[in-house]
């Protein structure tokens, strides 16, 4: 009898109500006690049970002579109930499957929220470099150079230059300074100067993979990491729209020693000639001649 109990337990029965209705079958129509007394369960227990086994349709209550009297029903009952189980079970799937389009509108919206992380003084900036030397993704920055150089240690600065060398990534930089830095390795091989005068910058924007960096320099050390794609490659374009201008300018406007080597060997497309000097040809539809 315990292996029939342990199987209805299997099928969703407690351990109670497979007591209960395996008492009930064999007494047939039965009253409350005679079952307790059968299935080894107190009284008060049984009744409970008795009216779980009834909601499930596995009894059924009758009055005789002022009595309550349950009568069990066949156990066919219960593959209609484990049918009926299933079907509310693929209701409630469908239901579910219906709902996850709706929760996956929430969820999407959360997982496209930026992640922001601020940062302040010298030490916070540090650590926040060694985590973007060890990415090896290539790295696009505007740089207030002369403000950088006067809050942050020459020593960190080398640091920072030696580590993204060792690197895989592109580092390209526009530093805003009037220094004469010739062909210096500063902030990477690739650079630009661009004079204070046409661009009053007191801080940085750097990009690096799906990160956007902002910083302060104006009263100490101040950043903020943005963590998101869309915001970092709307950035990205920004800066890459920034460096082909100052390659121009600085090419033009203050010679060679504006640029570093590898962002001299990045020019490879000759800028176009000036024609706006030149005299215009007119050519007349009625004599059909040329004046120049």
């Amino acid at each position: 009898m315990d292996d029939i109990v342990h199987s209805l337990t299997r099928l969703g029965f407690s351990r109670n109500e497979a007591s209960v209705y395996l008492a009930c079958l064999k007494t047939g129509k039965a009253r409350a006690v005679e079952v307790a007394k059968l299935a080894k369960v107190n009284r008060a227990t049984t009744y409970s049970v008795l009216e779980s086994l009834a909601q499930k349709g596995l009894v059924t209550p009758l009055s005789d002579s002022g009595e309550r009297w349950y009568l069990p029903e066949p156990p066919e009952r219960i593959a209609a109930l484990l049918h009926l189980q299933q079907q509310e079970i693929e209701s409630r799937r469908r239901m579910a499957d219906q709902l996850m389009l709706r929760l996956k509108v929430f969820h999407n919206v959360a997982a496209h929220k930026p992640k922001i992380r601020y940062v302040e003084s010298v030490d916070g900036l540090r650590n926040m470099q060694r985590e973007y030397e060890g990415r090896g993704e290539d790295i696009i920055q505007m740089v207030a150079y002369d403000t950088f150089c006067a809050i942050c240690p020459r020593s960190r600065v080398e640091s920072h230059r030696d580590e993204l060398a060792r690197g895989t990534g592109r580092v390209r930089s526009i530093l805003i300074t009037d220094q004469d830095l010739g062909d210096q390795d500063e902030l990477g091989d690739e650079f630009v100067c661009i004079s204070p005068s046409l661009m009053d910058v007191q801080g940085e924007m750097s990009v690096c993979g799906d990160r956007l960096l902002l910083f302060s320099y104006q009263s100490g050390i101040i950043a903020i990491e943005i963590h998101s794609k869309t915001i970092a490659d709307t950035a990205r374009a920004t800066l890459e729209l920034a460096w082909k201008e100052a390659q121009r300018w600085a090419k033009n406007g203050k010679g060679d020693w504006a640029l570093g080597e590898a962002s001299l060997k990045s020019m490879t497309n000759p800028l176009p000639e000036d024609k706006s000097d030149r005299p215009q040809k007119e050519v007349s539809d009625d004599n059909k001649t040329i004046n120049t």
